[in-house]
């Protein structure tokens, strides 16, 4: 059924490879994609290592093989196939808006063969759930590194009002550079201004990951993004202890055991988290990512390293339809006898469960020229725009650029800050516009400044002048780059003087001009060297005294009386009291009335006004 090595799609813009992953909805192939570079080396014809992913819902449709198009059973089956290319339709229009650097990036969709195609970038790693799996129950410091970073782009993604509705350690990968990259928009849904759910699509329910609103269609009608913070918090959890947390469904009779009981390693700031995080009332969850992100004790640099692992056929990104997962029809639609289709005590919901095997990326094919395959990364992801470049596809009618956005919020990122400055201060590069389109922006002002001034000009020497016009836009590139480069110089420098706040503004300036990851790493360098500034700052107020739990007993150097901080700096324990004892059950901290209270390790106190102690 699968399409053959070799084929064409797109009038030969692309070519498939060999088949990567295949489940219930569709089929996923390596392929390459045929382009042409035009740099300062010239015009060069490149094959770019992309994924294809084709809609094949193999319960109720078969290939032609002399055609290959896609051909459906029945007429019922015809309804639930257009259903779901629907479905995957939206999946890419939605991952076309949401350009960030830990979501993968897709190219196009289209249709051809009958059915439905997304062309994305391949992925060279594995995912999170092949990583457990493999390894084990991963490291706290580790777990936090890649939950800060879907942190950030769940943050950027619910700032469209759009909800994932499927995180889960499958549909994180880890690329090759070990950071995490957020997949699968297949089941995401879009609100609008309203806050009403503009599209009916499925409910995916992955067992253990997934919010109690999300079993009930009327439970994520209006945005919020508390289902996907639940999932989030079950997403840690099951990296950190290895089970698949109860099924939300389930806890009021089979509760949940606390991570720290089946992983004694974990702290317990980051249970809290998980737990609150976890709450099986909405309402008694994080409000935000933000809010959930920044009580967790996010390391102010994570070390760079190299992810090794690699799943053997592996796909990038899957549809839904995991293991662990169970689609729903969010609307009413006829079903055909299935012997897969259970009764779910749901009067007019179908139940289709589908099982897939989700594996790790093939690698990337090594580029012929090193070079070239440079100006191909950065070019065709959207990372970064190299002096006069630009690109076309394989025939002069088929261009294709990465999909856009006008403008992408500047507090789309996260970081671990005061909670007071949570709704202020952001901890990204704030990405004023594509580096694409401002490229061509500037190629286009050029082009109409030329014209202007051609006008002027004897008929003898507008021949001449616009034999010039490459030339200009090359000098254009190249002062943009010399610009670039001046303010990455001076941020540094800045850096070094510690003046973090300047240093951020000139690396906010480069970006306007290339969005790279240079730009992106020292502004979150800028951000971490402000707040471990203030964090500074703030413990220079306090006399060390002696540790408590998770917190510092401390006397404040203005009252001279004493209390506790937390790591961050922050009073737990007020600075109200004469003197410190210890007690049998924890602190006793003097009152002025001469009673004591006593605190427990955890900060809370125990004993309010007693005598002794």
């Amino acid at each position: 059924m699968n399409l053959p090595k070799g084929h064409y799609l797109q009038d030969k813009k692309y070519q498939l490879g060999n088949v990567i992953g295949q489940g219930g909805f569709g089929i996923t192939y390596i392929g390459t994609w045929s382009t042409e570079v035009k740099g300062e080396l010239g015009t060069v014809r490149t094959d770019v290592p992309i994924c294809i992913k084709e809609y094949f819902f193999k319960d109720y449709c078969f290939r032609d093989k002399i055609t290959h198009h896609v051909r459906i059973h029945s007429k019922t089956g015809q309804t639930l196939f257009d259903k779901f290319k629907e479905k995957l339709i939206k999946e890419a229009k939605i991952l076309s808006e949401v350009h960030h650097p830990f979501v993968v990036n897709v190219l196009e969709v289209f249709e051809e063969n009958n059915t439905a195609y997304i062309a994305m970038e391949h992925i060279q790693g594995c995912s999170l759930k092949y990583m457990l799996d493999t390894q084990g129950p991963l490291p706290e410091k580790k777990v936090l590194k890649y939950i800060y970073q879907i942190g950030q782009a769940l943050n950027f993604v619910h700032q469209k009002n759009i909800l994932h509705l499927d995180i889960k350690p499958s549909n994180i990968l880890i690329d090759k550079r070990n950071n995490a990259r957020l997949i699968d928009f297949g089941v995401s849904k879009r609100y609008d201004i309203e806050q009403q759910e503009t599209s009916t699509t499925l409910l995916t329910l992955s067992k253990g990951f997934a919010s109690i609103e999300q079993y009930d269609d009327e439970g994520i009608q209006s945005f919020s993004p508390r289902p996907d913070i639940y999932s989030l918090g079950a997403t840690m959890y099951n990296l950190l202890t290895g089970i698949i947390p109860t099924e939300s469904i389930l806890r009021a009779t089979k509760p949940l055991a606390k991570p720290s009981e089946l992983n004694k390693e974990i702290t317990s700031r980051t249970e809290d988290v998980i737990l609150k995080a976890m709450k099986v009332n909405p309402a008694e969850r994080y409000l935000t990512v933000r809010d959930m992100i920044g009580e967790l004790n996010i390391p102010s640099y994570f070390e760079e390293t190299e992810n090794t692992l690699r799943e053997t056929n592996a796909e990038t990104p899957s549809l839904s339809g995991d293991e662990d997962s169970t689609a729903y029809a969010s609307t009413p639609i006829p079903q055909p006898i299935d012997s897969e289709q259970k009764d779910v005590n749901q009067p007019n919901i179908g139940r289709i469960r589908r099982k897939k095997k989700r594996r790790a990326m093939i690698p990337l094919i090594v580029f012929i020229f090193a070079f070239v395959g440079y100006i191909v990364a950065y070019n065709i992801f959207g990372w970064n725009e190299l002096p006069g470049m630009t690109r076309t596809g394989a025939n002069s009618d088929n261009e294709i650029t990465m999909p856009q956005q006008s403008t992408v919020p500047e507090d789309t990122e996260l970081k671990t800050p005061d909670k007071e400055e949570q709704k202020t201060e952001t901890a990204v590069m704030p990405l004023q516009t594509p580096p694409q389109v401002v490229s061509e922006k500037v190629t286009n002002e050029k082009a109409m400044t030329k014209k202007d001034a051609e006008e002027h000009l004897p008929a003898e020497r507008q021949n001449t002048s616009a034999k010039d016009d490459a030339t200009e836009v090359t000098l254009s590139s190249e002062a943009i780059n010399e610009k670039y480069n001046a303010l990455i110089a001076s941020g540094k420098l800045k850096m070094e003087q510690k003046n973090y706040t300047e240093a951020k503004k000139d690396f906010e300036k480069a970006s306007e001009l290339k969005t790279t990851e240079e730009t992106s790493r020292l502004y979150l360098v800028c951000i971490e060297k402000e707040e471990e500034k203030k964090i500074a700052d703030r413990k220079e107020m306090y006399e060390m005294k002696m540790a408590f739990g998770n917190y510092t007993v401390v006397r404040n150097k203005s009252t001279k009386l004493f209390g506790a901080i937390d790591s961050k700096g922050e009073e737990k324990i007020k600075c109200i009291y004469l003197t410190v004892g210890l007690s049998s059950n924890g602190r006793a901290f003097e009152r002025k009335d001469g009673k004591y209270d006593i605190y427990n390790a955890e900060g809370l106190r125990i004993a309010d006004g007693v005598t002794t102690y």
